[in-house]
């Protein structure tokens, strides 16, 4: 019996914190695509691209691309959102290195 209680008591605390991650991921899907605006700001503003790899800011927008339509296919709207967000940002890093070369 007591192993029973355990298995259940470990079940409802795997759910609550799992409920306590939700709370947390939803903002930080939102929040963290504008990390990369410093990096916007630097090529579109000061024309800054010494070490900005256009092959690597494509593969971002490229891997950003693929999990929009992931999340859009699951329905996940904080997936589908933080990397559309990604996507175009990564997009106007490309745009702009090409731009200012």
């Amino acid at each position: 019996m007591f192993h029973i209680f355990n298995k259940s008591r470990i079940k409802h605390l795997e759910e609550d914190s799992g409920h306590l991650f939700d709370k947390f991921i939803v903002p930080l899907a939102l929040v963290a695509p504008f990390m990369t605006i410093p990096q916007v700001l630097a090529v579109w503003v000061k024309g800054n691209i010494d070490g900005v790899s256009i092959l690597t800011w494509l593969g971002y927008a490229l891997g950003s691309g693929f999990w929009v339509i992931y999340g859009i296919i699951h329905k996940e709207k904080p997936l589908t959102i933080a990397n559309f967000l990604l996507f175009v940002f990564d997009v106007s890093i490309v745009i702009g290195v090409l731009l200012h070369r």
